[in-house]
C-alpha cells in the first residue's frame, strides 16, 4: 500500500495537525525498534513469539508492522506492495529527521565571516574524502559547542572524546550569566545566524549542571533556537527530565537524545515516559548487548579498550570519530576556546578532531580579539606563495589512461594531463612551495605561473592539500598551514 503525499504529516515541528493514530503508529514503531535494538532478551523473545513480545511491552502493533524494518533481523515481509501504512509513516519520519540534519549542515555554511565560511566548506570536503561520504554526511559540522561543566560524571569507557572526571560546574550566578550572554553575543557577531546550530555540551553531560535549563533559555533568547540536548543521565531525575523536554519543545527543539548505556536504563525511561512523549527523543544504543548492531567509534577513551572490547567498536581500518564541530569549542568554566574540526581518530589524533588553535578570555572584548586572531591565522581562503603544497596523507595518486588521478575513501579527482611524474612527485613529497611548484612547472611544460597557482588553489578549496596541524603533545603551538605572506593568486 502506498500513501499520497497529503497523507504524510511532519512530526518534528507542530504535530498537532497529525491524527492520533498517525502519531501512535510512529511513536510505537520507534519504541519497539528501540527495545529490539537495545534489549537482547526482547530480541530473543521476538524471534520466538513476536506477537507476545510486542504485547508484553504494551505495543499496539503486530509483527508484520516491524518485519519490514528489521531486515535480516525479522521474518520476510512478503509482498512489498503490502507494506503496512505504519511502516511508511515511520520511514517518512526518519526521512524528516535526515532532511533536518541536511538542513543543519547547509545552514552552518551561512557564516558572516567569509574566511570562516570558506574554511568550513573546505573542512566538509576534506571530511568527505577522509571519512567517506556515508560517515561524513552524518556529521553536522556545527560552528560551535559550549561546555558548561568541567568533566563528566558518567565516565563511559567508550567516550569518544575521553571526557575527564567531573570537577565542577559553571553556576548560573549574575556574573556568569552576564559572561554567558556576552559570549553568545560576541560569537553571533562573528559567526552570524548559524551560531544557533551550536549546542551546550561536548566532553560533558549537560544535566550535570543543575542550571543547564537557564543557559538553554538564554541561548534561545539570544539566538532564536533551542539547541539539541544529549544526555546519558535522563533517568536519574525523571521529573527534571520531563520538565526539560517540555521546555525544549516549547522553545522549538526538534530532536533531543538519550544515550542508552544499559538495558535497564532504557526500561526506566520507557516506564517513565509514554511513546508519544519520547517521539522526538532519539534513544541511542550504547550498551554492550547492542554492540553487534550499533558499533561505537574507535575514538577517545575507547581506543584504550580496543584490545578487550574491539568487537564493540568500529574496525580500526574504518573511519571513526564522534566529533561534529568545525569551529569553536568553548569550556565556560575555564573560559577557554579551541578551534577544532573532525578527523579520523588515530594515535596522532585519538579524540577524532584536530585542534588548530586555542586560547583563554575573561571578557567579551578579549574573546572578540582572540577569535579574530584565530580566524586570521587558521581560516585562510587562498594558498600563500610560501606554503608547501602536499596532498593529504590519505590521498593516493595513480596513473590511469594517461591521467594523474588522486583518490581517497570519499574523493576522486583528475590532477594533471601532462608532466605527470613531476606533478605526482611534488604533490606527494610536499617539498616545494606553491611558488616553486608553479615556477618549476612553467619551466618544464610552459604552463603559465598564474594558471598553476589557480590550479593549486582549486586543490586547496577541494580540501585535497594537507592542512593538518601539529598535535599539542608535540610542544608546538597548533597553527594553520603556512606562515603570513603574499597570497598565491
Amino acid at each position: 500500500m502506498s500513501l499520497r503525499n497529503g497523507e504524510f504529516h511532519a512530526l518534528l515541528d507542530d504535530a498537532s495537525g497529525a491524527p492520533a493514530d498517525y502519531v501512535r503508529d510512529v511513536a510505537w514503531t520507534k519504541r519497539a525498534l528501540e527495545r529490539w535494538m537495545v534489549d537482547r532478551k526482547f530480541r530473543d523473545r521476538f524471534a520466538e513469539d513476536a506477537e507476545t513480545a510486542l504485547k508484553e511491552i504494551g505495543a499496539p502493533l503486530v509483527p508484520e508492522q516491524l518485519y519490514p524494518l528489521l531486515g535480516d533481523g525479522g521474518e520476510a515481509s512478503g509482498n512489498e506492495r503490502e507494506v503496512p501504512v505504519s511502516v511508511l509513516r515511520y520511514q517518512e519520519f526518519v526521512n524528516e529527521k535526515l532532511s533536518y540534519r541536511r538542513a543543519l549542515r547547509a545552514h552552518g555554511q551561512e557564516t558572516s565571516d567569509q574566511r570562516m565560511a570558506a574554511w568550513r566548506r573546505r573542512q566538509l570536503k576534506r571530511c568527505v574524502g577522509e571519512l567517506g561520504a556515508s560517515r561524513s554526511e552524518a556529521i553536522v559540522h556545527a560552528p560551535a559547542a559550549f561546555e558548561l561543566s568541567k568533566g563528566c560524571t558518567v565516565g563511559c569507557w567508550f567516550c569518544g572524546v575521553a571526557a575527564p572526571k567531573f570537577d565542577h560546574n559553571l553556576p548560573y550566578t549574575e556574573d556568569n550569566a552576564e559572561l554567558w550572554r556576552t559570549t553568545l553575543g560576541t560569537m553571533k557577531s562573528v559567526v552570524g545566524e548559524s551560531l544557533s546550530d551550536a549546542f551546550l555540551y561536548w566532553a560533558t553531560d549537560p544535566l550535570d549542571n543543575p542550571d543547564y535549563e537557564h543557559y538553554l533559555t538564554d541561548f534561545h533568547r539570544i539566538l532564536g533556537r533551542c539547541p539539541q540536548t544529549t544526555t546519558a543521565i535522563g533517568h536519574k531525575d525523571v521529573e527534571r527530565t520531563r520538565r526539560l523536554l517540555e521546555l525544549a519543545r516549547d522553545l522549538g527543539s526538534k530532536v533531543d537524545r538519550f544515550s542508552i548505556i544499559g538495558t535497564s536504563l532504557l526500561h526506566q525511561l520507557h516506564d517513565a515516559f509514554t511513546a508519544e512523549e519520547l517521539l522526538r527523543v532519539e534513544c541511542i544504543p550504547q550498551n554492550k548487548e547492542a554492540a553487534k548492531l550499533y558499533r561505537k567509534s574507535n575514538a577517545g577513551r575507547a581506543r584504550k579498550f580496543a584490545h578487550k572490547r574491539g568487537d564493540e567498536l568500529v574496525p580500526e581500518a574504518s573511519s571513526s570519530t564522534i566529533a561534529c564541530v568545525s569551529g569553536f569549542l568553548f569550556n565556560m568554566v575555564e573560559r577557554s576556546v579551541q578551534l577544532i574540526t573532525p578527523c579520523n581518530a588515530s594515535d596522532r589524533w585519538p579524540l577524532g578532531y584536530w585542534v588548530l588553535d586555542k586560547g583563554t578570555f575573561d571578557t567579551g572584548a578579549e574573546l572578540g580579539e582572540l577569535v579574530e586572531a584565530m580566524i586570521a591565522r587558521s581560516m585562510r581562503t587562498r594558498l600563500r606563495l610560501g606554503d608547501p603544497v602536499r596532498l593529504r596523507s590519505d590521498v593516493q595518486v595513480t596513473l590511469e589512461e594517461g591521467l594523474l588521478v588522486a583518490s581517497s575513501l570519499g574523493q576522486r579527482m583528475t590532477l594533471a594531463q601532462k608532466d605527470l611524474e613531476d606533478v605526482a612527485e611534488c604533490l606527494t613529497e610536499g617539498m616545494a612551495s606553491a611558488e616553486d611548484f608553479a615556477i618549476r612547472r612553467e619551466r618544464r611544460t610552459g604552463t603559465p605561473l598564474p594558471e598553476t597557482l589557480a590550479w593549486l588553489n582549486m586543490l586547496f578549496d577541494e580540501g585535497l592539500l594537507d592542512e593538518e596541524p601539529e598535535p599539542a603533545e608535540s610542544g608546538r603551538t597548533p597553527v594553520a598551514l603556512g606562515m603570513p605572506g603574499r597570497a598565491a593568486s
